[in-house]
């Protein structure tokens, strides 16, 4: 049995993706940490609009930072088919430095892993990224390191909103955008459809007791790009094999006023329950009062928003509300 699937994603979506970035930014791809030989690497993305530009760095420029989706088991820094139109167009109508970290994946690694390698990656954008800047580019490029934002769909959503409560004491961010983040084990809300609650159906259990089963022990993986393992992803997540960490421990962490979020979440999502997300942003609210979070709610299932760009007028709303505190005070 194959695990690939491609999750009803378009092939031709990740083509196209891709070309947009290679037209719009100049890359490379930075090991920000290695761990059991493998590297997890940060991909930086400049706006060819700055990178050829002399003069560019007259002002230092804006970080966005990006957290892929896939359930943490599946996805690649950036993952083509799940980068949305607008956040590519935020990244290169700013402009700003786009940088997509890579970190590990379930089941190899503990979901807790992945944490702990974002923590390691905002030590090293804070202590490194000039210098790899500088190096590439020269002088006339100068990240801001205080003038960070980030940014997640889904399993990203979840690491975006973890930098910034538990996290951000490391990450410094202003602003967070959290695409229908996947934290939510310790909220009281139950699943309302069967789909989400644990399935005891053999042939899914088979399917990740065959992949566990032929893992080799200490093997590290950070990076598989979609649709690969789709079958996998699926099996895992109605299996309820896959365990966020909670948002009652990032809360008991978090600044009295950690960045400004936006929150942004599917009225029909088929992964990540609606009702769950809503509870998560009153928890924030209530327990830091003084928080910041602008939640929108729209028609769709989840990754509603991949073809989105920023003239729609939902997404044009948000993005000036984020830039506020992002790019100008807080």
């Amino acid at each position: 049995m194959s695990l690939d699937s491609n999750l009803g994603i378009p092939d031709e979506r990740g083509k196209n993706v891709a070309a947009d970035l290679e037209a719009r930014f100049d890359r490379i791809d930075v090991a920000y940490n290695t761990v059991s030989d493998t590297p997890l690497e940060a991909a930086i993305f400049v706006p060819k609009t700055l990178s050829e530009a002399a003069q560019a760095g007259t002002n230092p420029i804006p970080i966005l930072v990006h957290f892929h989706g896939g359930a943490l088991i599946v996805g690649g820094n950036p993952d083509p088919y799940m980068l949305p139109g607008w956040i590519r167009d935020l990244a290169h109508t700013t402009p700003a430095l786009f940088i997509s970290a890579s970190y590990r994946l379930v089941p190899e690694s503990r979901a807790v892993d992945a944490l702990d390698d974002i923590a390691d990656f905002w030590t090293w954008l804070h202590a490194h990224l000039p210098g790899v800047v500088h190096a590439r580019w020269g002088p006339h490029l100068r990240p801001d390191l205080d003038r960070v934002a980030a940014a997640g769909e889904s399993a990203g959503g979840f690491l975006a909103i973890q930098s910034a409560l538990l996290l951000n004491r490391t990450a410094r961010l202003r602003a967070v955008i959290a695409q229908y983040p996947a934290l939510h084990t310790d909220l009281t809300t139950l699943p309302q459809r069967g789909v989400r609650r644990p399935d005891n159906d053999p042939q899914l259990r088979a399917v990740v007791d065959g992949y566990l089963a032929g893992m080799k022990a200490g093997s590290v993986r950070a990076s598989t790009p979609l649709p690969r393992l789709g079958l996998l992803v699926g099996a895992v997540l109605r299996c309820g094999w896959l365990t966020m960490l909670t948002l009652g421990r990032a809360l008991a962490e978090a600044e009295e006023v950690p960045p400004v979020m936006w929150v942004i979440q599917g009225l029909e999502d088929s992964i990540i329950d609606t009702v769950r997300v809503d509870e998560m942003v009153e928890r924030i609210r209530g327990e830091r009062p003084r928080a910041v979070v602008k939640y929108t709610k729209r028609p769709g299932d989840h990754g509603f928003d991949m073809a989105s760009r920023l003239d729609e007028e939902w997404v044009g709303e948000g993005v000036e509300f984020v830039k506020r505190y992002w790019l100008g005070g807080r």
